[in-house]
């Protein structure tokens, strides 16, 4: 029989409980401190557990069952183990598992009633409970007021009844030592804690666990992704049953939002609109909600979110991702998340804690104390696979059922609609988000580390065109034919490349969309003659080079043409085409050699804007020159970076910069390859060698110039024979620019928005821009993403890392670019002219449909607007502010307006813009994205 059941610590008191362990250690105190709680124990004692110094244990031990933690093994006083063994009292030292230790200790005892047996979870929760209690009413700089005497009454008398039998009456007297320790708790915090329980779902977890889960009485939170949720209306009808019982009855939150947790600061902003959409027909299909609280497993937050997130009615979003990536972190659980162009949202901004880590619930009084002391809603979250938590969690879980004391259990809806508006603002700037993408692919072997991202730019950017170019010919037709509607989805995440069927598919439906926009033209009654139609669906002007073969004689010079020209196998013109338009190109047999310059001369490319060198002995580029400052603006090569030794000076570290090594190129062959008033090409080919002068790889260059053009094309060729090391930022292949100024400052695009990059590690999927005190100079990067810049004057963009297959790559150098975003987008992917033989368009030669009168504004989307005939009665469009400044100015269309209206992203109307004939007047904050409803006069 146990007549006194106690625990040694390493201790005086509350004041210096050892919650500082971690791991087993941690594991170890809990256990055996809510082992002592169990009802056949202190029945059988008749009082409370008690505690003693591990240097000063009992005298009296008889009757004793005394537990020892781990950290307590080696400083028991010699000789005590035999004294306590000859006293009979009984010693259980070291366990971690509460299960074994409770098993040690019930032979003393005897058997006991089921009912104790049940309710012996709750009795240990009481012992969590009276622990962190005690514990947090001194974090919170209080001492205790507890009636001592009252709950241990109570709290044998709950003992003696469960081992009775009597259930009720246990249960009411374990009530009353939950209430009492409420009410402490209630002296110095009045106001409950928000706990927000998060339960983790993947392809793996779609088990019984999960619907246990589920099931469970207790709020609860699935952090899902709209895939899953399709899987589970699919394959799991009563899991998908439970969980849309459970949201109707307000007590299962979902968070999510996506389709799949793609990269999301990658994609382009109609992708990422996309991504979400599909997610919410998901979810309303599988559970008939749709998630109000944002969230993602994987990494993946920008400072372009917020607006999407209101625009789609969320009302509050989990800044916190449970992957690798930075983050930027308030000091506040619930604060707004502010947006780039203003918006803001309820965010949960702090990392919820690991539901499986023994130190997470010894210190829980800590974390909970500093939520209540310096929080303006105290909150803690947890996060947890199906049924993987730890005991303690379960103990927590119970104490709910219980009461308050430790906190209340809500789902995330509550907790963003029911307590308070957050106060504080987050200070998330965009340059503190940094994504492991890079490094993930690399670990996880997949194909095309670097060019899985490149494809997926490149077939998200032809369906944009596609579906441009299929709006401006049902505008110009005033009929729009569903059958042409646009069936193919955007890749959304990093292992979709998109197959060559695919690509093959999208340029098909690029190719037949040019094709009915060119007949539903309106022409000149003339007879037809061969011609190129070139079709730009940007809404900025551009200086195009055109590739007009088919023609039987040159174009001449005159608006829309620059310059024409041609070589051994090809004709080709530059032409200048508006936003939003065509250029119409004809051969004409009287055309004779123009009198402009060519732009190749020996080994350099000029034109108006720039002067390009190419170094004789490199085959990279030496030096570019514009006419308006004095010194070379850029130098490129093509290198592999390998990881050098880490070498000190003194005691400073140099860093990966200074011993990094990369190789050396060495032409071989130099080709002015094309030479003419249009355009000038120069082919350069040979080795990159290394240390020992061995050859690393080899490689080819050509470097491209179009008349009147600020764009410097480089198509590169590289073919490796050494492998890059498997650490991707240190060892990799990549064009290395460098310019003179150390402090320049660098730009790259968010969603399409100019944002400032002060890292090293610049992910853009659209172009790097850097601002010197020289001028303004462009990386185009065709959808390469991974930029690295070394010693303030150089940067790396990673072409082949240890894994990529691709060995063809293509960038673009732009020089005092106006604006960077439209550059980039042409330089992404523009459609190919189409050869017709028809007669002149009735607008002239070139033309437009659309016109933005400020230029720091983009059409990131065109469809029709049409009623219930399929006649076209206007448009949609969606405008967006892509400079970071704000916008004032007017949307010009080819008809006559009767009224437009801004509308949020689920369609529905938000305001009436002011019209003026065919003019739309906007205004738009930085960074600002909003959809346009157009309705024709």
């Amino acid at each position: 029989m146990i007549q006194e059941i106690a625990i040694l610590l390493p201790c005086h008191s509350f004041e210096d409980f050892p919650t500082y362990h971690t791991g087993d250690e941690a594991q170890s105190i809990l256990a055996n401190w809510t082992a002592m709680w169990h009802p056949a124990f202190l029945a059988s004692a008749g009082k409370n557990p008690q505690w003693h110094r591990v240097d000063s244990p009992p005298e009296s031990l008889d009757g004793l069952a005394l537990l020892i933690p781990s950290i307590c093994k080696s400083e028991l006083p010699a000789g005590f183990s035999q004294r306590a063994k000859e006293s009979g009292a009984t010693l259980v030292k070291g366990l971690t598992d509460r299960q074994e230790i409770v098993t040690r200790l019930l032979d003393r005892v005897g058997d006991i009633h089921e009912v104790a047996a049940k309710l012996a979870s709750d009795f240990y929760a009481l012992g969590y409970c009276y622990l962190q209690v005690e514990l947090l009413t001194r974090q919170m700089r209080y001492s205790s007021s507890l009636d001592e005497i009252y709950f241990e009454n109570k709290t044998i008398e709950a003992a003696k009844a469960a081992i009775e039998g009597n259930e009720e009456v246990a249960t009411e007297c374990l009530q009353a030592c939950f209430d009492v320790l409420m009410e402490e708790r209630n002296q110095y915090y009045s106001v409950d804690a928000s706990l927000l329980d998060f339960t983790l779902v993947a392809d793996s977890t779609l088990n019984e666990a999960l619907l246990a889960d589920v099931k469970s009485p207790l709020p609860t939170n699935l952090w899902i992704s709209g895939e899953l949720a399709t899987k589970i209306a699919d394959s799991h009808p009563e899991l998908k049953e439970a969980i849309a019982v459970k949201i109707v009855a307000k007590q299962l939150g979902i968070v999510g939002g996506e389709w799949v947790e793609g990269p999301l600061n990658l994609l382009d902003p109609e992708s990422l609109l996309a991504n979400f959409r599909r997610g919410h027909e998901a979810y309303q299909q599988a559970f008939g909600d749709s998630p109000k609280v944002f969230g993602r497993r994987r990494f993946g937050m920008t400072a372009f979110l917020p607006q999407i997130l209101r625009g789609l009615g969320y009302v509050g979003a989990i800044h916190a991702t449970l992957d690798e990536g930075k983050l930027p972190v308030s000091n506040q659980g619930k604060a707004r998340w502010e947006g780039m162009d203003g918006s803001t949202i309820d965010t949960l901004a702090k990392f919820p804690l690991d539901a499986t880590k023994p130190e997470t619930f010894l210190s829980l009084f800590s974390k909970l104390g500093e939520a209540m002391d310096g929080e303006h809603v105290a909150t803690l979250a947890f996060a947890h696979w199906p049924q993987m938590t730890s005991p303690w969690y379960e103990d927590l879980k119970t104490i709910a059922r219980y009461g308050n004391s430790l906190g209340e259990f809500v789902t995330v809806e509550h907790y963003f609609e029911e307590t308070d508006t957050a106060t504080y603002h987050g200070n998330f700037k965009p340059e503190d988000y940094r994504t492991p993408w890079l490094k993930q692919s690399i670990v996880r072997r997949q194909e095309g580390p670097v060019s899985q991202h490149a494809e997926r730019e490149r077939f998200n950017a032809q369906l944009e065109a596609g579906e441009k170019l299929r709006a401006f010919a049902e505008l110009m037709s005033g009929k729009a034919d569903p059958e042409t509607q646009q069936r193919l989805e955007r890749s959304l995440q990093d292992p979709a490349n998109p197959s060559i069927s695919q690509s093959e598919e999208a340029d098909a439906l690029v190719r037949a969309a040019s094709r009915n926009l060119a007949a539903a033209l309106p022409r000149l009654e003339q007879s037809p003659q061969h011609a190129y139609l070139s079709l730009n669906t940007l809404n900025s002007v551009s200086t195009r080079g055109v590739f007009v073969s088919e023609l039987a004689d040159l174009p001449t010079a005159g608006e829309p043409v620059i310059a024409s020209g041609h070589d051994s196998k090809r004709k080709f013109a530059a032409v200048d085409l508006p936003g939003c338009g065509y250029a119409w190109i004809t051969g004409d047999a009287k055309t004779i050699a123009s009198k402009q310059k060519s732009l190749l001369d020996g080994h350099v490319l000029r034109n108006e804007f720039m002067e390009v060198h190419i170094h004789p002995e490199t085959g990279g580029i030496k030096s570019i020159y514009d006419y308006k400052t004095r010194g070379n603006r850029l130098s490129q090569q093509l290198s592999l970076r390998m990881p050098g030794k880490k070498q000190a000076t003194g005691e400073r570290y140099l860093g990966p910069d200074a011993t990094a090594f990369y190789s050396q190129m060495q032409v071989t062959q130099i080709d002015p390859a094309t030479n003419s008033p249009a355009m000038g090409e120069i082919h350069t080919q040979g080795n990159l060698m290394g240390e020992e002068n061995e050859i690393m790889a080899t490689y080819k260059q050509t470097y491209r110039l179009w008349r009147a053009s600020r764009v410097l094309e480089i198509d590169i060729e590289i073919e490796p024979q050494v492998d890059p090391k498997s650490l991707p930022w240190d060892s990799h292949y990549c064009c290395r620019l460098a310019w003179g100024d150390e402090t320049a400052i660098a730009y790259h695009d968010v969603q399409w928005v100019r944002t400032r990059c002060s890292g090293r590690r610049i992910e853009a999927s659209n172009y790097v821009e850097i601002n010197a005190s020289h001028g303004k100079t462009t990386l185009l990067t065709a959808g390469i993403p991974f930029h690295l810049r070394n010693h303030g004057h150089m940067l790396d963009t990673i072409l082949i890392p240890h894994g990529e297959t691709r060995r063809k790559f293509r960038l673009g150098i732009g020089l005092d670019l106006p604006y960077s975003l439209p550059a980039a987008r042409e330089f992404m992917y523009q459609p190919q002219p189409v050869f017709e033989s028809a007669s002149m368009p009735a607008p002239g030669n070139s033309s437009w449909l659309f016109h933005l009168e400020a230029k720091n504004v983009a059409l990131t989307s065109l469809q029709s607007l049409t009623d219930e005939n399929d006649n076209v009665i206007g448009c949609h469009t969606k405008i967006l502010e892509t400079e970071g400044r704000n916008a004032k100015g007017a949307l010009r269309c080819f008809r006559q307006v009767r009224e437009a209206h801004l509308c949020d992203f689920h369609g529905n109307r938000i305001s009436k813009c002011k019209v003026d004939g065919d003019r739309i007047i906007f205004q738009l904050a930085p960074g600002q994205w909003y959809p346009l409803e157009v309705q024709w006069a």
